[in-house]
């Protein structure tokens, strides 16, 4: 279980050193284990590890690059990444593997770039 937390934080930072590589990433959100169906569907020991990333250039924001490098480098190391249409100045990425799923976000607005995965459901 925290093999695959681990694993999941590991792939975060890689992405978003790759996407800003002058600056450090930093996890924003990393709760550990925790279980997401125990009230509503009687998984009692079913887990999963959600951790989010952030990065960012504040002095020259491109979202729409960033998203495209965060696809890049996931697929550099052997993620399925999808690049999906910008929405209102929001720009995404979903990627995929093994059970393991993230969403890239950036927007027009912002200067950061948010990395959030989730690993898979372990019973």
């Amino acid at each position: 279980m925290n093999e695959d937390r681990e694993f999941l934080r590991s792939e975060l930072v890689a992405v978003a050193e790759a996407v800003v590589p002058d600056q450090r990433p930093v996890v924003t959100h990393d709760p550990g284990p925790v279980n997401p169906g125990v009230l509503f569907d009687g998984r009692g020991t079913a887990t999963v590890s959600r951790v989010t990333v952030q990065t960012g250039n504040p002095k020259a924001p491109d979202p729409a690059v960033e998203v495209e490098a965060a696809a890049d480098a996931f697929r550099a190391r052997g993620w399925t990444a999808d690049v999906l249409p910008p929405e209102n100045g929001h720009y995404r990425v979903a990627a995929r593997r093994d059970g393991y799923d993230v969403a890239v976000h950036a927007w027009a607005t912002d200067w950061r770039i948010t990395l959030t995965g989730e690993t898979p459901v372990v019973s």
